[in-house]
């Protein structure tokens, strides 16, 4: 028999023993986490679990956490499924967590306000991507469980306010695993389908943990996703759940959601009976206005004696027409005598009424002469008279004391 083992033999056997034992091969523990790291390029966590009075180190290798619907932290309490093993290297024993959890409600908040923050940096909470309602709707397509109180409250108010509105319905579950991903495509089926013009989604109120279907991040995808409008009919007792907050219009309970998506058509018609009556009331006051506009017409002097006034119009006509053609004759009258005026004294300017006073004109090579300093004696000179020229040779020549002083 062997007198020794070396400390790999004795890691081994006690990992053979931890192994075979049932209990500490796949068991839930409860504890604190504390000194998380969590290493990004193997993508595996190292942590403390830990009490009061003890702590256990443990980890969580990246083929298991990438399932985790909430982040770790210090100080958050939380539910594992593990199982105990050795670290052969170190010769020390630690827990290998398989699934995790938040303990008790306090971890479902933390859960949510965690999935909260994430899709709201995403862009699905926000307000400028809400689709409008339509005003009057006449389909409308419902996602939830065809068995619930929420699906009877829906029918009874839109058979109430729009008998004659048509139904969708997509029968989904509303809590359980299956739920995110049935009520998902619940909206996908419908959005597909086409004739809906706006999707009810929702249940009754339930428990925190019953609700969280409507907190997951795939039904939340699939509202903003939705081309159709859809109204969240969620009863719970938080005061919103994330499809809430992604949806286009928020209901507190599946009655009042019903009563947001369809119009309430005895109201309508009860409205439109007031106006109708209105406007009537209005067209006769109209035609009552006009009929006596038309009654103090009729008196008019007009519709009396039409001849009298066509013939004191045509006497206006007449001595307009007068006044105008005296006024025409007075302007033509001064504008001939100015005319003659200005031809009177032109004619007097003329140069043939200066030659017919006994004057002549001198040329000398065609030019006209104005006085005798351009002239020599022998020059020749044609003299124009008023009723004929003659051609003169210059014999003599005698300037007066103007013209001398000029040269």
């Amino acid at each position: 028999m062997k007198a020794f083992i070396t400390v790999s033999e004795l890691n081994e056997y006690i990992g053979n023993l931890l192994a075979r034992d049932d209990f500490l091969s796949d068991f839930w523990i409860k504890g604190e986490i504390s000194g998380f790291k969590y290493y990004r390029q193997s993508g595996h966590m190292y942590f403390n679990l830990k009490d009061r009075q003890a702590a256990v180190s443990c980890v969580m290798f990246r083929s298991r956490n990438q399932g985790l619907k909430f982040q770790l932290e210090d100080g958050l309490e939380v539910l594992a499924r593990v199982y105990v093993s050795v670290y052969p290297r170190q010769g020390k024993y630690q827990v290998y967590v398989q699934e995790m959890q938040p303990y008790g409600k306090g971890g479902w908040y933390l859960q949510l306000e965690q999935l909260k923050k994430k899709l709201e940096a995403a862009g699905y909470f926000l307000s400028e991507k809400k689709k409008a309602i339509p005003p009057w709707v006449n389909c409308v397509g419902i996602v939830t469980s065809q068995d619930g109180a929420a699906l009877k409250d829906i029918l009874r108010v839109i058979r109430q306010r729009h008998p004659g509105c048509e139904v969708i319905l997509v029968h989904s579950s509303v809590q359980g695993e299956t739920a995110p991903s049935e009520l998902a495509e619940g909206i996908r089926l419908i959005n597909a389908y086409g004739r809906a013009q706006v999707i009810i989604i929702g249940r009754g109120g339930g428990s925190l943990e019953d609700l969280m279907a409507f907190n997951s991040e795939t039904v939340v995808k699939a509202i903003f996703e939705s081309a159709i409008p859809v109204i969240s009919a969620v009863g719970h007792e938080i005061d919103f759940s994330l499809a809430d907050l992604a949806a286009d219009l928020r209901a507190a309970t599946p009655t009042q959601a019903a009563s947001l998506a369809v119009p309430d058509i005895r109201q309508l018609n009860h409205e439109l009976m007031k106006h109708t009556q209105r406007m009537k009331r209005l067209m006769e006051q109209k035609l009552g206005q006009y009929s006596e506009t038309l009654d103090r017409l009729m008196l008019e002097r007009v519709w009396k004696e039409p001849d009298l006034i066509i013939k004191e119009k045509k006497r206006k006509v007449a001595e307009q027409q007068e006044r105008m053609n005296r006024q025409m004759a007075d302007c033509l009258q001064l504008s001939y005598h100015r005319y003659s005026m200005a031809v009177e004294a032109l004619d007097k300017l003329s140069p043939l009424k200066v030659l017919k006073r006994g004057y002549a004109v001198a040329y000398k090579k065609g030019s006209l002469m104005t006085g005798v300093g351009g002239t020599e004696i022998g020059d020749y000179l044609d003299l124009v008279f008023n009723d004929g020229k003659l051609g003169v040779v210059v014999g003599s020549k005698e300037m007066v004391a103007d013209e001398k002083n000029k040269i």
